[in-house]
């Protein structure tokens, strides 16, 4: 038995090692056949990363390091090398910690944009190896379930773009991501009672908050997430007292003092430097780069039912892959595939999620002190974020909920392997054909021309589902545990939970991974240096 679960471990870790290795591949690709700052605003994070080298201390943003005009220009005319991107400096309120990291990088390849894009892409390895870690701990018994999420880490197009150029979401998501793991981690040595373990995961959780603070505002997220995961797994077990009181402020205080420690410099600088406060310099942001495109200036114009539009189908669109300056789009039967995709896990998902509703010994405390309350408080904080952001500009830029990467990350491989589940299968193959007839109807009623592969794309996946559903799907076996957040007495191996399984149903969770590497692979050649190369 013990060599059979060494086994099995082994099997899995083969699996995210050659993610790892395919994702290298795919990366270094972007990384050297995107052209020269054909990247969002990557001429301004090479500019602080230059700065700090050279001058050997930080950046000050003023006015005049936004202009408008001439950053319009470079990209209309695709970074010509006659037009010096020196005067591109927006972002120099930014934290610092991610451009000391890249200092020596700098120093090493004397400016190569490429070693930088290819720190990057390391970066993005690390992230890609915490989402594992994070499906792990949340799904301890579904080996497959953790390698499907690091594959979407991976391989989701626009991520992996994105891990490919010069910016500081990488470490940001990184950290976001480290400190996922460490409150996951947190919660198991508290239900085991374990608290020695437990203050150890808080501290570190802690110091990776205030190692966001020094990174990016969208780190800041973690902290209210990290405050109601710790509040909520030392209220909802039910004890009382001192003992109790004074056990939920030694966590608190665990948490709150590194991470406030760490960040305390940097928001006394910015409010010594820029004025009334402004400890993220985010104030002063906004009246350096005036000009940019206001959410009320832009529904005025245009109305509030294209806003929405423009907000749903930019953000998902760009979610999976909009490239360049965000103006390099990939063909629409793509998007429609994809969208497809979205809707088949969130069937799944939703299936799986009722199923456990209706479970009769259910209970609240059971999700509040669980992993999945964490992963769900950052999707939430992510969303909310993201719509506060689009409050003052119009920012519909899906690489905007990444950091959220580990819960999309693993809901989405959640939901695509319960998809084929009998019951999930049928209904998705039910609403698919239901969608194809929806749009038929529709398109002909208002007098217009059918698009066939809409029609096509729907109709097929429908008739796969439902030849799944009536055909082909089984009742999970060892491989899987009933429930991904439980531990399964029998774990094994990412091969195993596979094997196990019959019908299509190995087969098709893996295709989704293999068509967005083919995607990966492609997008470059057929999208983004033919449009953005000189």
């Amino acid at each position: 038995m013990a060599g059979h679960m060494l086994r099995g471990r082994n099997a899995t870790i083969f699996a995210l090692l050659c993610i790892l290795f395919v994702y290298s591949a795919l990366g270094r690709l972007f990384a050297t056949t995107t052209p020269p700052w054909q990247n969002p605003d990557e001429p301004a994070h090479y500019n602080y990363i230059a700065h700090v080298a050279t001058a050997r201390q930080l950046p000050a943003l003023q006015m005049g390091d936004y202009d408008a005009t001439y950053l319009e220009r470079l990209k209309a005319e695709k970074f010509p090398p006659d037009l010096p991107i020196d005067p591109v400096r927006y972002e120099y309120h930014q934290p610092p910690l991610y451009y000391l990291l890249a200092a020596p990088i700098y120093w090493l390849s004397q400016g190569q944009l490429i070693a930088l894009r290819l720190f990057n892409v390391w970066l993005g390895a690390c992230v890609v190896v915490l989402v594992f870690l994070c499906a792990r701990a949340a799904a301890p018994g579904s080996p497959q379930i953790a390698v499907g999420a690091a594959a979407f880490a991976a391989f989701l197009p626009m991520h992996t773009a994105l891990m490919a150029s010069v910016n500081n979401d990488s470490l940001a998501e990184l950290l976001i991501a480290g400190t996922v793991l460490a409150l996951l981690r947190w919660q198991g040595m508290s239900a085991k009672g374990s608290a020695e373990g437990g203050r150890t995961y808080l501290l570190a959780a802690g110091i990776l908050i205030g190692l966001g603070f020094l990174t990016k505002a969208t780190a800041y997220i973690l902290l209210p997430v990290a405050l109601f995961v710790v509040i909520s797994g030392s209220v909802w077990p039910g004890r009382d007292g001192e003992n109790a009181v004074g056990e939920l402020a030694a966590r608190l205080a665990l948490l709150t003092s590194p991470a406030l420690l760490l960040g305390l410099p940097w928001w006394i600088r910015n409010s010594l430097l820029y004025g009334n406060l402004d400890i993220l310099g985010l104030a002063w942001h906004d009246v350096v780069v005036s000009g940019q495109p206001t959410t009320a200036a832009w529904i005025a114009e245009n109305g509030w039912g294209a806003y929405w539009e423009r907000a749903w189908t930019f953000t998902s669109k760009s979610f999976w892959g909009v490239f360049g300056w965000l103006g390099v789009f990939m063909d629409a039967r793509i998007y429609t595939a994809l969208l497809i995709l979205s809707a088949l896990a969130a069937v799944g998902l939703l299936n799986r999620l009722w199923a456990k509703l209706q479970r009769s010994d259910w209970r609240w405390a059971e999700f509040a002190t669980s992993p999945w309350l964490t992963l769900l408080l950052l999707w939430l904080a992510t969303l909310a974020a993201y719509g506060w952001y689009n409050l003052g500009f119009i920012q519909h830029q899906g690489r905007y909920l990444f950091p959220a990467l580990p819960a999309w990350s693993l809901l989405f491989a959640w939901g695509w392997w319960a998809v084929f589940e009998r019951k999930a299968s049928l209904t998705a193959g039910a609403v698919l054909l239901a969608g194809a007839a929806a749009h038929a109807a529709l398109v002909a009623f208002s007098g217009g021309t059918a698009d066939k592969w809409t029609l096509l794309l729907l109709g097929l996946a429908g008739l796969v589902m439902l030849a799944n559903g009536l055909l082909f799907s089984r009742v999970p076996r060892l491989g899987e545990a009933a429930d991904p957040g439980k531990t399964n007495r029998n774990p094994q191996g990412f091969s195993a939970g596979l094997r196990n399984e019959g019908g299509l149903r190995p087969i098709l969770y893996i295709c989704p991974f293999l068509g967005m590497v083919a995607l990966d692979i492609a997008i470059p050649f057929l999208y983004i240096v033919p449009q953005l190369g000189s």
